[in-house]
């Protein structure tokens, strides 16, 4: 009897150890140039900063600095987006969970869906994210920035307004962005003025993290917003 020639398998080729390596070197450089501009751009903004600053602080030549961000300008757009992904996933995820629950939603929970996610990246122990607060607040007070920013920032907004406008119909847009940018502007500026704070109050001493704000900015900010809305649509 003749035996069944058995096909040979192929066996399964690993990833070359020197192509890994490369890879992961190089990913661990771009996030030290993208962590270093982060700084830079945090500290000093846009104007101040040069690409040999960011090569400094990131200990890298400024070959590579433009390889892993490019121009000036599109280092600075590439450190603000990547960010906005797992912070816009956050703030989508829980208004997906009020809106499942519609007895749910209210003014201030559509507030505390939106600032919550900003207020825990913030007050947590990465310095980066900490870094990055301080850019976006830096960014958002000045009109310059807005086209890097409208199209990283602007459709989860329009989902927040969105819902709010569900709420009270007889609203017009022009308010609700209004209302919206001033809740924005409360968010950023308790996460990077928390020492004027303790200063103002005198107690001189070292600020809680931002987090520890979030029931005072929901409750300032849904209630400036549910008078703003009464006072438009007559039922103040």
């Amino acid at each position: 009897m003749s035996r069944k020639t058995e096909e040979p398998t192929e066996t399964p080729q690993k990833p070359s150890p020197t192509v890994d390596g490369r890879l992961l070197r190089g990913e661990a450089t771009r996030d030290r140039v993208l962590d270093a501009a982060e700084r830079c751009f945090a500290k000093d903004g846009f104007d101040g900063i040069s690409i040999r600053q960011v090569a400094s602080e990131a200990e890298v030549t400024l070959g590579v600095v433009g390889f892993h961000g490019g121009s000036k300008n599109e280092l600075f757009r590439t450190v603000l987006a990547r960010r906005v992904d797992a912070l816009s996933a956050a703030r989508r995820a829980r208004l997906k969970t009020l809106q499942e629950t519609p007895d749910a939603i209210t003014i201030e929970a559509i507030v505390d869906a939106y600032i919550t996610p900003y207020l825990e990246y913030a007050s947590g122990g990465d310095p980066q994210w900490r870094a990055y607060a301080k850019l976006i607040a830096r960014v958002s007070s000045d009109d310059r920035y807005y086209p890097h920013i409208r199209e990283l920032y602007d459709p989860v907004a329009l989902e927040f307004m969105d819902a709010l406008e569900k709420l009270c119909p007889g609203v017009s847009r022009e308010t609700l962005a209004t209302l919206l940018t001033l809740s924005v502007a409360s968010l950023l500026s308790i996460v990077a003025s928390r020492w004027r704070i303790s200063g103002l109050a005198g107690t001189n001493t070292r600020p809680p993290a931002a987090i520890t704000y979030r029931d005072t900015i929901v409750s300032f900010c849904a209630g400036g917003i549910r008078a703003a809305m009464a006072s438009e649509t007559g039922t103040a």
